[in-house]
């Protein structure tokens, strides 16, 4: 079970009287960060998971189910990049992709133990923002195809389709040449 503000919750109840005293301090940011270069050895590995503040107090060992949600979108649309990179033939050293969610755990929760969430939350999952930051000495505008291809149709982001997303590329020119 999770530590919510470095309290165990194990209950229903004890979930629903943390939230009624935190209120919207419950609801944060969640961010996984997927990094790929030439010394990355396992383009699905290596994907650190950045919790809310109501949650930094749990495990760094401990990936729950709705943290894996956040580092399997940004290790399969990160692993992308580089794969479609190659079969585009567009020169790529790094990508850097981060996948920052809004999370409000509160909706789950609503009409057990006399509990009302707002309504706001009764998805838990309220935004994602996609970022992208690759280096490469290819042009602009093959970047920008490469990277409306990589979030427009991998499997994960398509799966959390129903959430609001947005997406953002910042390109990096290569030292390499």
């Amino acid at each position: 079970m999770p530590v919510v503000f470095g309290e165990m919750v194990m209950s229903v109840d004890a979930i629903v009287d943390v939230f009624r005293r935190h209120g919207e301090d419950v609801r944060g940011t969640y961010r996984a960060h997927y990094r790929f270069d030439s010394a990355t050895q396992d383009p699905y590995g290596g994907v650190r998971v950045e919790r809310p503040a109501s949650l930094v107090d749990n495990p760094p060992d401990a990936l729950y189910p709705w943290e894996q949600v956040f580092a399997s979108a940004a290790a399969c649309a990160g692993s992308d990049y580089p794969m479609l990179a190659a079969h585009f033939g567009i020169p790529l050293d790094a990508v850097d992709f981060v996948v920052e969610g809004e999370f409000d755990p509160r909706g789950e929760f609503g009409g057990l133990g006399g509990y009302d969430a707002p309504e706001s939350a009764r998805h838990c999952f309220t935004s994602l923002h996609l970022l992208a930051t690759l280096t490469s000495t290819a042009p602009r505008e093959q970047l920008e195809m490469l990277h409306e291809r990589a979030v427009s149709y991998n499997m994960v982001l398509g799966a959390l389709r129903g959430i609001p997303q947005a997406s953002e590329l910042v390109v990096v020119a290569s030292s390499f040449v």
